[in-house]
């Protein structure tokens, strides 16, 4: 099964073909530098982008894979959540195609999509990885950040294990921001210190050499049962603890304010991780998403992980927590298998508040 996979969530252009859950080609067209002088994405701009780019990505793709448009046999495409009129650029081309060359199509949760692709194979079919149900997922990024509780239904059996091929899943989420996104807080923390866009790549090397003790910062909500987090207050805290402080101290202090704020925000995430792991006591961790590419955060999951003796999933790729089509064509397969293809795809829109 060949799929063309289409992702236009936010402000990357993203295009990918793959055969079953192996991938084959993958482009990223990233728009960082369009939106960096603004310190934060503008959906305008981000819509011209991605019209601009989105079919030359296709193209790429379908090249660097050696396959042609005729040889593909199913177009997965993420119709939310996400940007109303970013999701609009890439479900319209993907509709475009499968009616033109009279192709199935298939519609993706972007979240999903970050779950899964823990799963993305490369040509040779590696790695292998398999999950044990139920398993709990941590996505995390600028856009969201959840916990999801992901279990099979209706599993096949083969030697008397539940195939995750033929099986559908499930999911629950048990736990969600009720505000800002982990990395939009670390976003809006770098904006406040002077920093560029996006911030939490460059808090992260500041962070390096700082000392996360510098600042008394709040872990919002950590007391609390339940598994929502919440970063605004975090926020809120960092900005009037420095909101008077002049220029020169900020930038003698950039490294100690990087590694206060980012490890709060680390704690947050696995205090109420922590606590689902104990309520639900799953087979498998997972963890994903733009915030999950940083190399701290990854250190302190597989340190949780094993204190729980439980396997922990993430992607072997940084690409592959950003956002990136290779993910959502990993989803379509597995939505192919269950045929679960859109009906009328003239119908196929965009859903920029989707949820399982």
């Amino acid at each position: 099964m060949k799929i063309l996979a289409i992702e236009t969530s936010c402000d990357d252009t993203c295009a990918a073909v793959l055969e079953n859950d192996c991938l084959i080609s993958s482009v990223i067209s990233s728009q960082t530098d369009l939106h960096a002088k603004w310190g934060g994405v503008v959906p305008d701009i981000a819509k011209r982008a991605h019209i601009e780019r989105i079919e030359p990505e296709i193209k790429i793709a379908l090249k660097r894979a050696k396959i042609k448009m005729e040889e593909i046999d199913a177009i997965a495409v993420t119709v939310g959540p996400g940007l109303a009129i970013a999701l609009g650029v890439g479900v319209n081309k993907a509709k475009e195609l499968a009616i033109k060359f009279n192709k199935k199509l298939i519609g993706i949760n972007h979240v999903e999509g970050h779950i899964l692709a823990n799963l993305i194979k490369n040509k040779e079919g590696k790695p292998e990885r398999k999950i044990e149900f139920p398993a709990l997922a941590l996505t995390v990024s600028g856009g969201h950040t959840k916990l999801v509780l992901m279990e099979q239904t209706h599993p096949s059996r083969r030697c008397g294990t539940p195939s995750l091929e033929k099986g559908g899943f499930k999911y629950t989420v048990v736990g969600e921001t009720l505000d800002d996104a982990a990395g939009e807080a670390l976003d809006k923390a770098a904006k406040m210190m002077g920093l560029g866009y996006p911030g939490g790549p460059i808090i992260e090397r500041l962070a390096e050499t700082g000392d996360k003790n510098y600042l008394k910062l709040p872990r919002p909500l950590s007391t609390q049962k339940n598994f929502d987090y919440s970063f605004s207050g975090l926020k809120t805290s960092f900005y009037y603890q420095i909101r008077e402080w002049p220029k020169e101290k900020i930038g003698e202090n950039l490294t100690n304010l990087s590694a206060s704020f980012q490890d709060a925000v680390f704690d947050s995430l696995l205090i109420k991780f922590k606590k689902a792991i104990e309520f639900y006591n799953p087979k498998t961790l997972m963890a994903s998403g733009g915030v999950v590419a940083n190399l701290e955060l990854r250190k302190r999951l597989r340190k949780l992980a094993k204190e729980f003796n439980a396997p922990l999933l993430m992607p072997v790729k940084k690409q592959f927590n950003t956002d990136n089509a290779a993910m959502i064509g990993v989803v379509g397969y597995y939505k192919a298998l269950r045929g679960e293809f859109v009906e009328n795809k003239e119908e196929l829109d965009r859903n920029p508040r989707l949820n399982f």
